[in-house]
């Protein structure tokens, strides 16, 4: 497995359409911030055949321990985020690759 990074993906922008490197790399991180910005404001991400993006709020856990120290700590309420594929991108994760 690799990973692939913000300028991979603004790489291949490029050669599929045609566009300069440095033009679709501020697509790219543009529309990240924009994602970012959205998730920190608690709206909702759908993009159809890829995916939603949302934000979750845990509940408090008053008696959760430290397992180092036995400690028993306060971990108060925070918002996570979550990722469900869409169908298509789920379909296209079952299929067997050879």
């Amino acid at each position: 497995m690799t990973t692939i990074t913000k300028r991979d993906l603004a790489h291949q922008i490029a050669q599929a359409t045609g566009t300069s490197k440095l033009l679709a790399l501020n697509i790219v991180d543009h529309l990240f911030t924009a994602m970012r910005e959205q998730l920190i404001e608690g709206n909702r991400i759908e993009v159809r055949g890829f995916g939603v993006l949302e934000v979750k709020a845990t509940r408090p856990k008053p008696k959760a321990r430290n397992p180092r120290t036995g400690e028993i700590v306060y971990v108060p309420a925070r918002r996570k985020t979550h990722f469900r594929p869409g169908k298509d991108l789920k379909n296209a994760l079952h299929e067997v690759r050879e």
